[in-house]
């Protein structure tokens, strides 16, 4: 008996991982694709901070930028990079 729980104890576990791996895969790809060219900074940040999985880091405005998204619950395996121009306006963001 105790071993059948376990084993369902395992299945849910694993099945949970996988649910919360494909939901932070599904907020970097799917974000990625609204950061169009045109889209000032301050909007991407915006739709940046409504994600429940995300982290991201940004460089400085020198010659442009880069906003680097990922998550730590698909150990940063998916990658959105926003490119920046001199305005803080992006110019591409793609899913690496």
């Amino acid at each position: 008996m105790l071993k059948t729980v376990l084993v369902m104890l395992g299945v849910v576990a694993l099945a949970l991982v996988g649910f919360v791996w494909n939901e932070a895969r599904k907020e970097v790809v799917f974000l990625c694709a609204n950061f169009t060219p045109g889209v000032p900074e301050e909007g991407v940040v915006r739709q940046l901070e409504t994600g429940h999985f995300l982290r991201y880091r940004g460089n400085g405005p020198k010659d442009g930028g880069k906003i680097i998204v990922d998550s730590a619950f698909n150990l940063g395996m998916y990658k959105c990079v926003i490119d920046l121009d001199t305005d803080r306006i992006v110019v591409r963001a793609r899913v690496e």
